[in-house]
């Protein structure tokens, strides 16, 4: 028997009723170029403001300088010397390269950004060793531990250190000779007056008429053999001028005599 309510389940394709769904009307091609115009120039306009609003509120305020007495007043007198002090234009980067430019004294520097108003600048002095005077130039200048001439002695400038007499191409290895004293002998330098080339190596004149001629190789090495020779008693107690530039053959003389 046969329900009549009772319907039976459709078999093959079976029609579905879906939501109609209205097709969403696309901008024009025109219109698409002009939009994505506008959204470009709105960015655009919103970074500006950001940057500028951050431009007037970063203005530079105060500082904190680490270094040498004689750097940091050349650091001050930097700074307030800037005329533009918002962030733009101090910068950790701009400042660090205008300082490097502006004041030769310094070797190296750190300079950081406090934010939003300060700076923090360490700075390192170059250590003067020698005076260079060239040969063909008649300015005296500071020479720093690299073989760097670096500055002028300015007038009235009173430093002393000792006159390196050789050309440019020289100024490094006169540096290195230096050092060497420095290394084997440093209660030498300050009596150290002068150095200078010669045709077969190196002339090295203290104070008291002493003098010390080696040759231009292995410079380190005659260095330390003079060194020794003066430290022995029999040389110990005077003033020599020494000749070392043969080898074979050593001369030695009281300093009171002005040549060898």
């Amino acid at each position: 028997m046969k329900l009549p309510f009772i319907r039976k389940k459709e078999v093959g394709n079976v029609r579905r009723h879906k939501k109609i769904v209205k097709p969403v009307r696309k901008p024009s091609r025109w219109a698409q170029p002009l939009l994505r115009g506008m959204v470009i120039l709105l960015v655009v306009v919103m970074g500006g403001f950001g940057i500028w609003k951050l431009n007037t509120q970063c203005h530079l305020a105060y500082w904190d300088i680490e270094a040498a007495p004689h750097i940091k007043t050349q650091i001050q007198a930097y700074l307030e010397q800037q005329k533009n002090l918002d962030y733009w234009h101090t910068r950790a980067a701009v400042l660090q390269a205008g300082l490097i430019a502006h004041i030769p004294d310094i070797q190296r520097v750190q300079v950081s950004r406090i934010l939003p108003d300060g700076l923090w600048v360490r700075a390192i002095a170059r250590r003067p060793m020698a005076l260079w005077k060239d040969t063909q130039a008649r300015q005296v200048k500071l020479v720093d531990e690299k073989g760097v001439a670096y500055r002028p002695l300015e007038r009235g400038e009173m430093v002393d250190l000792p006159v390196l007499r050789v050309s440019r191409n020289e100024l490094g290895q006169a540096i290195h000779l230096l050092l060497a004293l420095h290394t084997y002998a440093e209660y030498k330098l300050p009596h150290l007056s002068e150095v200078m080339t010669t045709d077969k190596g190196w002339r090295l004149n203290f104070s008291q008429g002493e003098q010390w001629n080696i040759a231009s190789t292995d410079v380190e090495k005659q260095i330390a053999q003079v060194i020794n020779i003066l430290a022995s008693p029999r040389w110990a107690k005077g003033r020599w001028r020494i000749d070392a530039r043969i080898p074979e053959r050593w001369f030695i003389r009281p300093a009171r005599q002005e040549v060898i």
